[in-house]
């Protein structure tokens, strides 16, 4: 908390800052993204601090793979690398704790009928599996407070499940990160003062990938955890409840993507934070409404756990699905209402007549201002080039 203040004011002293692109980035002001930066070095010197070498005997493989996630994410943030380049260091932290640290998925508990998983098939599915969940919060990291909020959601729900199973290493690592994330949360928070960039999405995202498998193999009949959580396929089905939001937006927008022909990693508009937005929510309620969501998902996966794990998997994808649905065709309703003019900051206007949709939006008009500083887009207006002084007063 004490040391982001200054690295926001180190950031526009020295005009670190992310820039509004029309594209990805829904923001409208300059804002320092390097926010990553703080939340890195509390969590690891709070949990380096208070972890007991006999519980999580394997912290000096997790370090090494957050050092490389930080080193990558730091980089990006600053001159940005290519995709191929961060995909590289996210295997390459992956693999680190899956066969170093021996971190990785040993069985899928009946899920597809499968149980045990061969030790090729373990690493490779884990490693993936790693790789996915980390890109996924880099991914929902669109709006503000959204990955914070929900690093904070998952982790606090881990952290507890993982101290009632008696894996007080990892539990640590989960209260540690958040800590870590609250105290960038509370400038975080809409309007934002600081973005966490692709250095804090990439430690969170990758953090709680490794305490979702550590609370999968960690359950044990003989816990306390057995009174809420009765079997094995449990903690596997609760696992996956617990990373919903990330997981299903990420895996719902790349399929899309893959079966239109393009990138998985293209920009468009086709996240949930998106769908909402274009409703006319604020940031700060897309964000509770996804929180809530994700709250919702989690209560009906204890529901639904003495189930059949293809039965009880079904039917969260089931639910999810259908509140999907009634998302999409309130928004593509919303979008569908033509747009006659855009007002620009003199008061003009511009004719217009189209209907913004998540292939459409891309191309939207853009309307310059007399201002050197702004530029109008859909009625929204960018700063490109804010002065000096107004950076140092934000």
């Amino acid at each position: 908390m004490f040391s982001i203040p200054n690295i926001i004011y180190v950031a526009k002293r020295k005009r670190l800052l992310d820039m509004p692109d029309n594209e990805r980035k829904l923001h409208k002001r300059i804002v320092p993204n390097l926010g990553g930066i703080g939340i890195f070095f509390s969590y690891i010197i709070v949990t380096s601090l208070f972890m007991d070498a006999g519980t999580v005997t394997k912290w000096n493989y997790i370090t090494a793979s957050l050092l490389i996630l930080f080193i990558t994410g730091i980089k990006d943030d600053l001159v940005q690398i290519s995709a191929s380049k961060k995909f590289l260091a996210q295997f390459a932290a992956a693999v680190i704790i899956v066969w170093f640290a021996d971190i990785r998925i040993s069985s899928l508990h009946g899920f597809l009928n499968i149980y045990q998983l061969p030790l090729w098939f373990s690493v490779a599915f884990s490693i993936i599996g790693c790789i996915f969940v980390t890109n996924a919060f880099n991914l929902i990291d669109g709006i503000d407070g959204l990955a914070g909020t929900i690093g904070v959601f998952i982790c606090t729900t881990f952290g507890i499940l993982l101290a009632m199973q008696g894996n007080s290493g990892a539990a640590i690592m989960a209260f540690s990160l958040v800590g870590a994330i609250l105290g960038f949360l509370r400038y975080n928070i809409s309007p934002a003062k600081i973005f966490m960039g692709d250095t804090g999405s990439l430690i969170i995202g990758f953090s709680v990938a490794a305490l979702g498998i550590l609370f999968i193999n960690s359950y044990q009949a003989t816990s306390i955890i057995q009174h809420i959580i009765p079997t094995a396929q449990g903690s596997l089905l609760i696992a996956l409840s617990i990373l919903f939001i990330p997981v299903f937006d990420t895996f719902r927008v790349f399929t899309i993507r893959i079966l239109k022909g393009k990138s998985p990693f293209s920009p468009d508009r086709r996240h949930l934070h998106h769908y909402l937005l274009d409703l006319g929510l604020s940031h700060n309620q897309t964000v509770f409404i996804l929180l809530v969501a994700n709250i919702l998902i989690v209560a009906l996966s204890f529901g639904v756990q003495r189930y059949n794990i293809n039965l009880a998997i079904a039917s969260l994808l089931f639910v999810s699905f259908g509140l999907f649905s009634i998302l999409y065709f309130l928004r593509r309703a919303q979008m569908a209402q033509p747009v006659h003019s855009v007002v620009t900051s003199m008061g003009n206007t511009t004719d217009n007549y189209f209907a913004p949709s998540a292939t459409t939006a891309m191309h939207t008009p853009i309307h310059h201002t007399t201002s050197t500083n702004n530029v109008i887009v859909s009625g929204k207006k960018i700063h490109i080039d804010e002065p000096e002084e107004a950076l140092l007063d934000q």
